[in-house]
């Protein structure tokens, strides 16, 4: 046991945790569907932060935690609006995976299959975005209600919203969105 302690300090410092690696793609499909460009992202956890980008504010940034080690972070943009190109708003929903996916939490020490997954889409006339989050579960769950997970994932899901749609100059419906989606869904 205690060599395998030693291994596992060895890697460490061989490889380091905040060394750059190469640049892997967030998307884990593209599809062009009615000359629509849909991306869809990887499976994620939940958000890490979000805004528009200080050195360009044409682009709005969404960086996501990983799902496996939540210190993993990705991110997007979102890009300004161009070429008769239109913000239609925020979509939920909830979609089957092709193959089921299997998660293991090591701080719990548990696995569990995903077989669907909720998603959050940011929808275009000439395409969209879907990011698959495993965290919107918890905001479908009424015993989950209380928590403070549920509470902050709420409260940056309002926040995004609102700042997204300031991004593109659209009002925002009253109340936001995902309020009614959650109220429309939840067990």
């Amino acid at each position: 046991m205690a060599l395998l302690e030693l291994l596992k300090q060895k890697k460490k410092e061989i490889y380091p945790k905040n060394r750059k690696k190469g640049k892997s793609n967030i998307f884990s499909k593209v599809e062009e569907i009615n000359n629509r460009k849909i991306y869809h992202t990887k499976i994620f956890n939940d958000f890490y932060t979000f805004g528009i980008s200080k050195n360009e504010p044409t682009k709005f940034f969404i960086s996501l935690r990983g799902i496996f080690n939540i210190e993993d972070i990705s991110m997007f943009h979102l890009f300004s609006i161009r070429d008769n190109d239109d913000f239609l708003g925020i979509y939920y929903g909830i979609k089957k995976l092709d193959k089921a996916f299997l998660v293991k939490n090591f701080n719990k020490r548990e696995t569990y299959t995903l077989r669907k997954c909720e998603y959050i889409e940011f929808r275009f006339k000439k395409g969209g975005v879907f990011c698959y989050l495993s965290g919107l579960h918890n905001l479908l769950k009424k015993d989950k209600v209380g928590s403070s997970y549920y509470q902050t994932l709420l409260s940056i899901l309002l926040e995004l919203e609102r700042e997204l749609y300031a991004f593109y100059g659209k009002k925002l419906p009253e109340g936001g969105i995902i309020p009614r989606w959650i109220q429309k869904r939840q067990r």
